[in-house]
């Protein structure tokens, strides 16, 4: 019975480190939740909170290879306290992020930032224990104290862990994990607090609406993408959607005031605008499902006053 028992810990030992060997590259239709935490509690202080996501979107052609193109969502920020003499900083609309490149045969992964058509060295999946960090920045020349290995789809991805960064009574755990990203998300520097005051984090990253990883750090917006980044405070009530599910149309009935204007904004599972209706002037908006595959959908509704709602539509 205990040889059994050994031979059944030999053979599993051996699949994960089968498993651990093979490259595995970034899911061609990835999206990385991420926030961002900043916050100097000094003179002139600031406290700030980021959410936001990254997505893939087809790909593109630099240098003769193949890089798959990362555009970033709408930016939700939260301001929750803002002690400088210049304006805070607001929510942004969505943009091209960088394309990024697998390479299985040197064992690493590239990036070509906006703007340049230059490869930069992103993650370096050869590193052992004792090792310092390469490919993205950190303000600290992190080592590696550890390399273990985590279960995702299936299957097992090393992760490598670097030393802990404890700073005004924060401690943060810095790791990549190979074909997911990094403790900061995925083209973040894994630690720059001292230079900007603000920590990054990985909330998780998904594939085709499935959840592939799911870090430690605790998102008041959880994995859920970030479809605009208004300021939540003014809204009416919430419109009736009928039918919902649909197949061929549904209309959208809402509170409508005379005096104002409305727009209606429609997005994908991916955060990405996929209609806009403008100059809406009546209490109801009929939706076609025009080119719409089958899936779930997500709008928000607007008028020139501030106010907003939100709701989710599932064709079917």
């Amino acid at each position: 019975m205990k040889k059994l028992l050994v031979l059944i810990l030999i053979l599993w030992s051996f699949s994960i480190k089968a498993q651990t060997n093979v490259y595995h590259s970034f899911p061609d239709s990835a999206v990385w939740r991420v926030d961002y935490h900043s916050f100097n509690p000094f003179s002139f202080g600031f406290n700030i909170k980021y959410y936001f996501h990254y997505y893939i979107t087809g790909d593109t052609i630099i240098n003769s290879s193949l890089h798959k193109k990362i555009f970033k969502s709408y930016t939700k920020v939260d301001v929750i306290a803002w002690n400088l003499p210049t304006n805070p900083p607001v929510s942004t609309e969505p943009a091209y992020a960088g394309a990024l490149r697998d390479d299985s045969v040197a064992n690493k992964t590239f990036f070509v930032f906006p703007n340049t058509t230059i490869d930069s060295l992103l993650f370096d999946y050869n590193l052992v224990m004792g090792d310092t960090l390469k490919g993205i920045h950190s303000f600290y020349n992190l080592v590696i104290s550890s390399v273990d290995s985590v279960l995702i789809n299936g299957q097992y991805r090393t992760r490598w862990n670097f030393d802990t960064i404890t700073e005004l009574g924060i401690s943060y755990y810095p790791f990549i994990i190979e074909g997911i990203g990094s403790s900061a998300g995925i083209m973040e520097p894994l630690y720059y607090y001292p230079i900007d005051f603000t920590r990054r984090y990985l909330v998780c990253i998904k594939d085709n609406n499935a959840t592939l990883f799911t870090s430690d750090y605790n998102s008041s917006y959880g994995c859920n993408l970030i479809y605009e980044g208004i300021n939540e405070i003014n809204s009416f009530s919430k419109p009736k959607i009928y039918p919902n599910p649909f197949t061929e149309s549904t209309t959208i009935e809402f509170e409508y005031q005379n005096s104002e204007n409305y727009s209606l904004e429609i997005f994908n599972n991916l955060g990405q605008k996929v209609r806009r209706i403008e100059n809406i002037r009546t209490n109801k908006i009929k939706i076609e499902r025009g080119n719409f595959s089958s899936g779930i959908y997500f709008f928000q509704l607007k008028n020139d006053c501030g106010n907003w709602q939100t709701g989710k539509l599932v064709v079917e």
